[in-house]
């Protein structure tokens, strides 16, 4: 893992030393995390079948830290490359556990804060452009991974998509609103045995605001 991400450092670093724009921003984001896609929660499951993957539903709400970049390569340009960085700190966790079988089902719910560890992503892919007056509406398109708990039990794997915009304060500075969406689909885990969970499925959905920076251009 060490090496992936000082691999991503030096591949951002040597784009935008040859970028014509390079945006750079940090932001406060608010997240939700859920595996629960349904209200009420679905019953008639056995205990031992796949749904819900690990016999239990989560609820997590987060503050974060994102910090992002977009690089393009020619001035005016509606395509680039985009990168990411997300540190998650959960302040709030409600953990839904299934107890029964067959059709006699119930759910028990307790607090899960303390067994809930900041979370890491990063991402890369592409993010497209579209630009009118002070105004840039952005959507960048990243292949994300990382962990929920330092990459203890494996690895996360997943699509996110973070539409934007950013609106110019002057030359080199602008403001940015985005909302936030992550499709976790895999996990990758460190065993012999498995080589991932299968039935693995979790979705984060939020928001940030923050500042960003522009060199070039």
């Amino acid at each position: 893992m060490r090496k992936l991400v000082l691999s991503l450092v030096m591949l951002l670093v040597l784009s935008a030393l040859s970028a014509a724009t390079y945006d750079l921003r940090a932001a406060l984001e608010w997240s939700y995390d859920t595996n629960a896609f349904s209200s009420p929660l679905p019953d008639g499951y056995s205990l031992d079948s796949d749904y819900p993957n690990g016999g239990e539903f989560i609820k997590r709400q987060n503050i974060g830290l994102n910090i992002s970049s977009d690089i393009y390569f020619i001035d005016d340009s509606r395509i680039g490359l985009s990168t990411a960085l997300t540190l998650r700190f959960p302040y709030n966790s409600l953990s839904i556990i299934p107890e029964g079988e067959g059709y006699d089902w119930e759910y028990r719910e307790e607090n899960s804060l303390g067994r809930q560890h900041i979370s890491l992503f990063c991402g890369i892919g592409p993010v497209f452009r579209f630009q009118t007056g002070i105004v840039d509406i952005i959507l960048p398109v990243r292949v994300s991974f990382g962990s929920y708990d330092w990459f203890t039990s494996g690895l996360v794997v997943g699509v996110s998509i973070e539409p934007g915009v950013n609106i110019e304060i002057s030359d080199s500075l602008f403001l940015s609103f985005a909302l936030t969406y992550d499709a976790h689909l895999m996990k990758f885990l460190f065993s012999m045995r498995n080589v991932y969970d299968q039935g693995y499925i979790m979705l984060t959905a939020g928001a940030y605001a923050g500042l960003g920076f522009r060199f070039g251009g």
